[in-house]
C-alpha cells in the first residue's frame, strides 16, 4: 500500500517544494560537512556516518509517535525518495528539435560538456540518463524498501545523494567523496543487475545480447543503459567511457520518445511487482501496518 500511495504522490504532485523535501536537508548536511571537514578519506567516511546516523535516529523517533501520524511521515519520506516523475519531466524537456533548447536541457541532466555535441549525441545523453537513473530513482529505492523498510530507502537515498554531490574523481573530491561513491556502487550493485529482468520482458533477444556484451563496461551504470540500447536498437556512447551497440546509429528524437514510453511501462511494472511481493509477505507473516513500513524484509532473518 505504501508503495502505491508513494507512487501516486510522486506521479501526481512530483517533487515536493524544496523546503519540504528531505533530500534538500540531506544536501544541506552534505554541504555543511563539505565546508567544515578536511577533505580526506576519513572525514568523508565520518560525514557519511554522521548524516546517516542523524536521519536513522530521526526515523526511530518518528516510530515512537502516534501510528497514523508516523505512517503519514513515512509515506512522505518514501515518496520523496523516488524521482519517477521528476526524471521523466527533465528528460521529456529534451524531446525537442530545437538544437539550442536541446543542448540546454541536456546540460541540466548530465555532467559532460554539451556545447560541442551533435543533436544525436545529445539525444544519446538524454536516453543514457533516463536508463541509468531508472536504477537510482526507481529500482534501488524499491529494493531497499523491500529489504529494510523506510530505514532502507532513506539510507539508500542519503548514500546516492552524497555520491551525486561529492562522489567525483577530481582533485577536490577524489579522497573525500571516495567512501560515498564506493558505498553507492555497492548499494546499486544488485539493483543494477536486476534491471535486466524488467527490460528483457519487452525484447528478450535484443536486450539480452546488448546486456551481456556491453553491460560489463562499468560496474553498474552500463547495466540498464545496455538494456535500453538493446530495446531501442540504438548506439549509446560517451566518448572515452563507453560505446554500447556501435553497430547501430545514435538515437534520434523518435528514439527518445520511445525510451520515455518504455520508462513509464517499466516503472509501473517495477512498482506492481514490488507491491505483489510485499503483499505476499504481509499475508504470509501476518505483519501489521507499522511493521510493513519499518521492516518488511527483515523477517527473512528469522527463517
Amino acid at each position: 500500500m505504501a508503495l502505491i500511495i508513494s507512487f501516486f504522490i510522486d506521479l501526481i504532485f512530483g517533487e515536493p517544494y524544496l523546503i519540504f523535501h528531505p533530500v534538500y536537508y540531506m544536501g544541506k548536511f552534505i554541504s555543511f560537512f563539505d565546508k567544515k571537514f578536511k577533505h580526506s578519506i576519513f572525514f568523508g567516511f565520518l560525514s557519511f556516518i554522521l548524516i546517516e546516523a542523524f536521519f536513522m535516529g530521526l526515523l526511530f523517533l518518528i516510530s515512537k509517535l502516534n501510528m497514523i501520524f508516523s505512517i503519514i511521515i513515512y509515506i512522505f519520506f518514501i515518496s520523496s525518495s523516488f524521482a519517477i516523475s521528476s526524471l521523466y519531466t527533465h528528460v521529456k524537456k529534451c524531446d525537442t528539435d530545437d538544437l539550442s533548447k536541446l543542448r540546454y536541457n541536456v546540460s541540466m541532466i548530465v555532467s559532460r560538456d554539451t556545447s560541442k555535441l551533435s543533436k544525436k549525441e545529445l539525444y544519446s545523453a538524454a536516453v543514457e540518463t533516463l536508463a541509468e537513473n531508472y536504477v537510482d530513482s526507481v529500482l534501488s529505492p524499491i529494493f531497499y524498501y523491500f529489504l529494510f523498510g523506510v530505514y532502507g530507502i532513506v539510507f539508500f537515498r542519503i548514500a546516492n545523494t552524497m555520491d551525486a554531490m561529492i562522489g567525483y574523481r577530481n582533485e577536490k573530491y577524489e579522497k573525500y567523496g571516495k567512501f560515498a561513491a564506493r558505498t553507492d556502487d555497492v548499494l546499486n550493485f544488485i539493483p543494477a543487475r536486476l534491471s535486466y529482468l524488467f527490460f528483457v520482458l519487452f525484447s528478450p533477444i535484443k536486450v539480452s545480447k546488448s546486456f551481456f556484451k556491453f553491460g560489463k563496461i562499468k560496474i553498474n551504470g552500463t547495466k540498464s543503459m545496455s538494456c535500453m540500447a538493446g530495446l531501442l536498437k540504438v548506439n549509446l556512447k560517451k566518448e572515452g567511457v563507453y560505446n554500447i551497440n556501435p553497430e547501430y546509429d545514435l538515437p534520434d528524437q523518435k528514439s527518445l520518445k520511445k525510451s520515455l514510453m518504455y520508462y513509464i511501462f517499466i516503472c509501473i511494472l517495477t512498482i506492481l511487482i514490488g507491491v505483489i511481493l510485499l503483499w505476499l509477505m504481509k499475508s504470509f507473516y501476518m505483519l501489521n501496518m507499522e511493521e510493513m513500513f519499518l521492516f518488511p524484509g527483515l523477517i527473512f532473518l528469522y527463517l
